[in-house]
């Protein structure tokens, strides 16, 4: 058990948050492209196509998929599809084994 000493004590970890997504650059430069290319085809009268107004948008789960390091272990196991019948019910098949062992055992005594 720990004691409390008012002269040694820790002190708290500070709080240091840095957003996995969000890049103020890159936004700020993409932002200046668009416009760019939205002057450009102002100027020489060509509408803008859906595709080229959904390129704005990003695919926020892929790129949440991408960060995190657990997701992006199961994904890659779920797209090589290397599972094999005891990997997926292990827990299953030691249950059985105990349960046949403990019938067994009070069988024979």
């Amino acid at each position: 058990m720990g004691m409390f000493f008012f002269y040694n004590n820790r002190k708290p970890r500070k709080f240091n948050y840095q957003p996995i997504l969000y890049n103020p650059d890159e936004e700020a430069r993409q932002e200046r492209m668009q416009k760019r290319i939205a002057e450009i085809k102002k100027e020489m009268n060509e509408p803008l196509t859906p595709e080229e107004e959904n390129v704005n948008k990003p695919d926020i789960r892929a790129e949440y998929l991408d960060q995190m390091k657990h997701l992006k272990r199961r994904k890659e196991k779920e797209e090589a599809g290397n599972t094999t019948f005891f990997s997926n019910n292990g827990l299953l098949i030691v249950i059985l084994l105990i349960l046949l062992g403990v019938f067994f055992f009070w069988i024979l005594s």
